[in-house]
């Protein structure tokens, strides 16, 4: 079973790539959350858990979810992580989260992806993305043939991954992750996409306005899904433009010709 986080959709892509390779299925993170669904999975496979890096750590609802869900049949899970260049020191604090569970945690690999970080960078326009993106189905295939092995994913590490993922991680999530920052203008029409796919269920529209609560996962995806570039984050949309993840078949027309 692959359970996949995502934002803007590269996690997404990633999650489908495996599962065609390894002729497995694929469940949504952020629908389980969004409905609050049981944290309870069952799979005669290997776990293989997919998502993006924020800030050097696994996001917090994942984490979550690994600490306290119930996976039952196959008691081991692979990790494989979305990012824009590092993972830094995450792997580790996976592998203590799995310790307490009695999961056998089997490796991390990071593939990477356009990099939809808004509020530090310029986003890539679509042939910047699917450049990357097609480069990054080589490392998927790669990674589905050593979990249909059976095999370990092999370890890596990342200079100064401990100071990153701790001190820099914890940052972001005290000074950054705050919904008090997001803004919606007067563009906005109501549609009430960033609530319906909001993968946390952090946002509500009440009386045709968007509100957020207080439990933002930072994944950014209802300022890059708002149709009408409604919602930002401190001005950095208007800035640095908006991303999400091109259609598969965009990807692969070119990349498996």
């Amino acid at each position: 079973m692959i359970l996949y986080f995502t934002g803007t959709g590269n996690s997404r892509f990633a999650a489908r790539r495996l599962a065609q390779r390894l002729g497995d299925q694929t469940v949504s993170l952020g629908q389980v959350f969004r409905n609050k669904q049981p944290l309870q999975f069952h799979s005669a496979s290997p776990f293989v858990v997919v998502c993006p890096i924020y800030a050097w750590r696994l996001p917090k609802p994942v984490e979550e979810l690994l600490a306290q869900g119930e996976f039952s049949g196959s008691r081991q899970l692979y990790l494989v992580v979305t990012m824009g260049a590092s993972y830094g020191g995450a792997g580790s604090y996976i592998q203590k989260i799995l310790a307490k569970t009695g999961m056998e945690y089997r490796g991390m690999a990071g593939v990477v992806m356009p990099d939809n970080f808004l509020v530090s960078f310029s986003m890539p326009d679509q042939n910047q993305a699917l450049s990357i993106l097609r480069q990054a189905l080589p490392r998927l295939d790669q990674i589905a043939q050593t979990i249909a092995a059976g095999d370990a994913l092999p370890p890596s590490s990342s200079k100064g991954g401990w100071l990153l993922s701790g001190l820099v991680n914890w940052g972001f999530s005290h000074f950054m992750m705050s919904s008090k920052a997001f803004t919606v203008s007067d563009a906005c029409v109501g549609c009430g996409k960033c609530a319906a796919e909001c993968p946390v269920g952090n946002i509500a529209l009440t009386g045709g306005k968007v509100r957020f609560s207080n439990h933002c996962s930072f994944c950014l995806g209802c300022i890059h899904r708002c149709p009408v570039h409604a919602i930002d984050y401190k001005g950095k949309g208007k800035k640095h433009g908006y991303y999400l993840c091109p259609p598969e078949e965009k990807i692969l027309s070119q990349a498996e010709d």
